[in-house]
């Protein structure tokens, strides 16, 4: 399923609080939370240069919530869409991924949420194609995403259906278990551009030494992403508070700087 870690990095330097106080007696027995988290979605979560020890915004909240709960948070490398069935099946904690909360996933998971996202199109350089955030750019072009997410799961194929509807060609979707596999495709002609979370694509795209860009337009159907933990997980309460706490004390808004994320994914609660 994946390779269990240690936490990557320096310690968060985070002593425990009063959210330590609501964790549920069997996890503070077991002094850890297995954190299950993809590694392909940077600057959230991917793998370091050793290419094996995840790194990014998520990695290091969950130590920092971790810390704030006294407890030490196992990371474990998953592909995306295999995450929410392992959680279901009682295999982690915890899952952070950039999860964007939706109705269908919060029937199989609950979530905490943390952040606010959205979706962007990847573009090449130039965007030769003038494609946009406009659904209807779309149609009949081969847009990349990845499987399990929301942009393949919904978006896409709800897009691809008002194109047919207009009397357009449908969006030719193509969907890979990694977002590293997605823009591979892009940048080998095998698709015209890639739908993902809006944070990762602008840190992809002004990393990519002038490969890719954002295409214009606004965020596509912003939406809060969250932790996601198993139905009823007692854990709730303690991360609820956890996040509260560093918020507060500016260890959130630390992170996002450290990562590139913009001030604006900061949910109004925390700000």
């Amino acid at each position: 399923m994946g390779v269990t870690q240690e936490p990557a990095g320096q310690s968060s330097g985070v002593a425990p609080g009063k959210a330590a106080e609501l964790v549920p007696a069997d996890i503070k027995a077991k002094g850890s939370i297995a954190v299950a988290s993809a590694s392909t979605n940077a600057p959230m979560e991917f793998l370091d240069a050793d290419g094996r020890t995840l790194i990014g915004f998520d990695i290091d909240f969950a130590d920092a919530i971790a810390a704030s709960l006294g407890l030490k948070a196992e990371h474990v490398t998953s592909t995306f869409d295999a995450i929410i069935p392992g959680l279901a099946a009682g295999k982690y904690d915890l899952g952070m991924s950039g999860f964007f909360i939706t109705p269908a996933r919060e029937r199989v998971v609950d979530f905490v949420p943390y952040l606010r996202d959205g979706s962007a199109l990847v573009v090449p350089s130039g965007n030769p194609l003038r494609l946009s955030m406009d659904p209807m750019s779309l149609c009949g072009h081969r847009v990349a995403g990845e499987k399990g997410s929301v942009q393949g799961i919904e978006f896409l194929p709800a897009i691809s259906k008002d194109c047919v509807a207009a009397g357009k060609a449908p969006v030719k979707t193509a969907l890979f278990p990694k977002l590293d596999e997605a823009h591979l495709a892009l940048a080998g002609g095998r698709a015209d551009a890639i739908m993902e979370d809006s944070i990762p694509s602008g840190y992809r795209a002004s990393r990519s030494n002038g490969k890719y860009e954002v295409a214009p337009g606004e965020i596509y159907k912003p939406v809060m992403t969250g932790m996601a933990l198993p139905k009823d997980s007692a854990l709730a309460p303690a991360l609820k508070a956890a996040i509260t706490t560093l918020a507060a004390d500016g260890t959130l808004e630390r992170l996002m700087q450290k990562w590139s994320i913009p001030r604006t994914a900061l949910l109004a609660s925390y700000n």
